[in-house]
């Protein structure tokens, strides 16, 4: 089998819920004892070596609908590639090979303040283009129960060629505490003290306006207490500065800026009290795990796929309401407990997750996908 992927969501680096799994995926396939091989499209050089098995075509994107639907397929066909995977919901129109897409959410249509804000265009775009792309689609890939209940209720896609393989943990999440990594990365950022962690980006469906007014809530009770939203300074960043300046507490809120795995994010986890991440929507949501398998409790919604990604291990609350997540924080904080009991059982759930378990199952739905072309059908 030779694999393409489309993979310009990794050639900026490593810090989206797209592109760790995807990384994971492909440092498992380069260890594979076997004769497949993979191809990685991309508009910029690829910093990240994946061996001799894994090779690299770089085509610079003047403009995208272009790359995609010109560029693209003529790569593919001129590679040699027997199966090609899109990790985003995009795809080649006009295919050389079969083609998996890979559809984690469909958040802008779904979310009802999305879909509101976005211009008659884009709505347009959504409804007729993203229903082409899955409809040419050979198979459909995505994450959570729920993502593939909204893929078939928005889209009318048929169950049947949709498959649900969560995303994957890095391994670096389970690296043993070490308590010299993590002062060194506090003393990074200027934090002082004991902290409550948000990991991701500031958009809107991200909800982190709720996190600081519940930060605001028990600030004033636990002194040493600072919150670190760590994440690029995009989206809603100047509005949520300018909350924090209202609130005052600019001194007690820290933002890291972009930060990615290769910083040291295991050790930021580990070194905070308590993960919030207080969501409106996910098609999966990887940071939750991230920090469960590091070791630190965790609060998120009980909304969308979250309850199905945590299970029982962490606390779920209404990302609507400041004081039931600053409650959370605080049943945390008070019981020591309570908090081993979630740590324990964030540890035990992430391990379901663990890199190899998930590459393992994608690299199978892969060889059965390619089979299937090949005129070798496997029982599914």
């Amino acid at each position: 089998m030779r694999l393409g992927i489309d993979a310009r969501e990794i050639q900026d680096g490593v810090y989206t819920g797209i592109g760790r799994p995807l990384v994971n995926f492909l440092h498992y396939f380069s260890k594979q004892d076997n004769k497949d091989s993979c191809v990685l499209f991309s508009a910029k050089e690829i910093s990240i070596d994946f061996g001799p098995r894994i090779s690299k075509v770089v085509m610079p994107e003047a403009n995208t609908f272009v790359w995609d639907q010109w560029l693209l397929p003529q790569a593919i066909k001129k590679a040699g590639v027997d199966l090609f995977y899109s990790p985003y919901y995009k795809i080649p129109l006009l295919k050389p090979c079969r083609t998996v897409s890979a559809i984690l959410d469909l958040m802008y249509i779904a979310h009802k303040p999305y879909y509101k804000m976005m211009s008659p265009w884009a709505k347009l775009y959504y409804a007729t283009f993203g229903k082409l792309y899955a409809y040419r689609a050979d198979k459909i890939l995505t994450c959570s129960q729920h993502s593939k209940r909204d893929i078939e209720r928005i889209y009318g896609v048929d169950e049947g060629k949709i498959e649900i393989i969560p995303l994957s943990v890095a391994a670096i999440y389970s690296t043993p505490l070490d308590p010299a990594r993590v002062t060194a990365i506090k003393q990074k950022f200027n934090i002082n003290g004991r902290y409550v962690l948000y990991m991701g980006n500031f958009k809107v469906h991200k909800n982190i306006p709720c996190l600081i007014h519940a930060f605001a809530a028990v600030a004033s009770e636990y002194p040493d207490l600072s919150l670190v939203l760590a994440g690029p300074k995009e989206h809603t960043y100047a509005e949520l500065v300018k909350i924090i300046q209202n609130k005052g507490l600019t001194q007690r809120v820290i933002f890291t800026g972009k930060i990615m795995e290769s910083d040291g994010l295991q050790y930021l986890y580990q070194g905070a009290e308590v993960f919030v991440m207080p969501t409106l929507y996910e098609g999966f949501g990887i940071p939750p795990l991230e920090a469960m398998a590091s070791g630190v409790p965790v609060i998120s919604s009980r909304t969308t796929s979250i309850p199905e990604v945590t299970g029982e291990a962490g606390i779920l609350i209404d990302p609507g309401n400041s004081s039931e997540i600053a409650d959370a924080i605080r049943k945390i904080l008070q019981d020591p407990i309570l908090k081993q009991d979630l740590i324990n059982k964030g540890v035990i759930r992430a391990r379901a997750y663990e890199t190899e378990k998930i590459a393992k199952q994608m690299y199978d739905f892969f060889v059965f996908c390619h089979s299937r072309e090949s005129g070798n059908p496997l029982q599914n």
